[in-house]
């Protein structure tokens, strides 16, 4: 098969965002692709000609991406404007595609880099250049629409659970403690943060949850924590960073004038010491605030079995989709009540830039906990674990030391 694909990697990575792109890779050398390209850091790899060739990646090399968190190809959040404004960005990139003989473009992101996809594929169309575009899901936060789940959710639920556990067995050392309150990352989706409810199958149980889904009334909150503390001398909360007051502004955006990403987002973070510096003027409590952060997406060493394999599976199933004639697409995790994952083609037009946010069944009428319906649902994305590989007593990770592929314009 004379055909040759290029890979990127797009947001904030993922334990098993490799996982796809090994996938991807694998799937191309069986099917005996000719090259198999990887663009550094995104789309602005294609359009800084930081190309590079794993054709010829060992087995053994591309094995230790199962294991190795972050990007393996660099990250970006380069925000492409549309075909109208900056006809000549897209002209650039097909251009680089037929100096390589793309055939094949994979895209492994969230919302953002669905759009990317969603506009590279289009103007491919309006050219008649033959290209299928596909776009491999990833993103922590779960917010992805057109998918049960999205790759990277699992293995960071399992560890803000896991972590949140831990948590409070050490703040349970204590016979008088103070309010903890843990940070999760989630700006306008809050499933991450519900997976601390999986802390109850620990017997480690979070005492309140706060999610973007719902306002969040200040008055109520510290009413909470000081009948709980006055029970048990000690509260452990969970909240999300996005979470937002009846008028939507977000509860960080009132007390501090946070910038904005390169997309237009609001850059979050420190929520959780903004409320323990209320609680401890408002109710003189001790308080402690601790942000997870980065940790959620980059903790390989405790991601999901389940997560990791099936980030594989959608690195294959996109590169046989493309090669099946299929672009401008998104692939898609959909289950059955005995949680059989089988995947999809979805139309990545009806996912970029959308929000899937957590359901009410999944949060409870106070809107301070999570359900057991929610356990149901994220109980099999944490199963397993992945074998690590280990060197003096320390994790290896994959590493990319690659020439950059000369582009002839």
């Amino acid at each position: 098969m004379n055909k040759s694909c290029i890979i990127a990697q797009s947001g904030g990575p993922t334990a098993v965002i490799n996982c796809t792109l090994l996938g991807i890779v694998e799937e191309a050398k069986r099917m005996g692709f000719e090259h198999i390209y990887g663009a550094l850091n995104g789309i602005e790899g294609v359009l800084n000609h930081r190309i590079v060739e794993l054709t010829n990646q060992t087995h053994d090399q591309l094995q230790l991406l199962m294991s190795t968190p972050g990007a393996a190809l660099g990250s970006g959040r380069h925000q492409l404007k549309s075909t109208e404004q900056d006809p000549e960005t897209y002209q650039h990139i097909q251009k680089v595609f037929e100096s390589l003989g793309i055939d094949c473009f994979f895209y492994i992101g969230g919302n953002d880099s669905m759009d990317t996809c969603n506009k590279v594929a289009n103007y491919f169309a309006k050219t008649n250049f033959s290209c299928n575009v596909i776009g491999v899901p990833k993103t922590i936060d779960n917010d992805l629409q057109g998918t049960d789940h999205t790759p990277g959710f699992g293995s960071a639920a399992k560890f803000v659970s896991t972590t949140i556990s831990e948590i409070y067995v050490d703040t349970n050392s204590y016979k008088k403690g103070r309010v903890t309150i843990v940070e999760v990352m989630g700006r306008n989706a809050g499933w991450l943060t519900a997976a601390c409810k999986l802390a109850d199958l620990s017997n480690t149980p979070v005492d309140l949850i706060y999610l973007p889904e719902r306002p969040f009334d200040l008055n109520s909150f510290l009413q909470d924590v000081q009948a709980i503390y006055n029970k048990k001398q000690k509260v452990l909360v969970a909240v999300s960073e996005g979470i937002r007051d009846a008028n939507g502004q977000y509860i960080l955006k009132t007390v501090a004038q946070n910038k904005n990403d390169s997309f237009g987002h609001t850059q979050l973070g420190g929520v959780a010491q903004t409320l323990c510096d209320i609680i401890s003027e408002q109710l003189s409590l001790p308080v402690r605030h601790i942000e997870l952060n980065l940790l959620q997406r980059c903790s390989a060493h405790i991601s999901s079995a389940a997560d990791a394999q099936e980030a594989y599976n959608c690195g294959v199933f996109a590169l046989q989709m493309a090669t099946q004639g299929h672009t401008c697409k998104m692939v898609s995790m959909f289950r059955d009540s005995q949680y059989h994952i089988s995947l999809q083609l979805k139309d990545i037009d009806n996912i970029a830039n959308a929000v899937q946010i957590v359901p009410d069944k999944y949060i409870n009428e106070q809107g301070n906990g999570i359900t057991d319906d929610f356990v149901t649902y994220a109980l099999p994305l944490v199963q397993g674990e992945v074998p690590q590989h280990y060197k003096n007593g320390m994790p290896q990770y994959y590493q990319l030391d690659l020439p950059l592929v000369e582009i002839k314009l």
